[in-house]
């Protein structure tokens, strides 16, 4: 019988973590809701050694780098909950679609013209957000865009 008792108890002890753990955090689609102002643009190249793999992109290289990317130049990122997001550059607003897909580590913008972009969600937290996209420019490696939430 006290084996029983104790098998119980565990079990008990277990599901009632995993339910709190599941249930108190919180969905990326509801935390990505918000105004995200651009901090930084990084590129960690592919194939060098160690020491110098990320960078600081200079607005020169960030352009080239953004050139195939229609949001390249957006200073600010506006995620709605109806699945909208505004991006804001100076005085300019485009209007694009937006969802969470994958397990929550992939974010997808969808366009007016059918354009999809799909970045890698590798950070996201209450106040910072992290996307990563592969550039395809002579120099292959990964572009890391850095976000505050504001």
């Amino acid at each position: 019988m006290k084996i029983i008792i104790t098998y119980c108890t565990v079990f008990l002890l277990i599901s009632t973590t995993v339910f709190l753990l599941f249930f108190s955090s919180q969905s990326p689609e509801k935390t990505i809701v918000g105004n995200w102002s651009e901090l930084s643009w990084e590129y960690e190249r592919v194939n060098l050694n160690e020491s110098n793999q990320t960078k600081e992109i200079s607005p020169e290289v960030k352009k080239i780098i953004g050139q195939h990317l229609l949001i390249h130049e957006a200073e600010v990122w506006q995620f709605l909950p109806n699945g909208k997001l505004i991006l804001k550059a100076g005085t300019e607003e485009r209007i694009v679609d937006w969802k969470i897909k994958g397990r929550g580590h992939i974010l997808q913008l969808k366009y007016e013209n059918n354009i999809i972009e799909n970045y890698n969600l590798t950070e996201l937290g209450a106040h910072k957000m992290v996307l990563n996209f592969d550039s395809e420019i002579q120099a292959r490696g990964i572009a890391k865009l850095t976000f505050e939430k504001s």
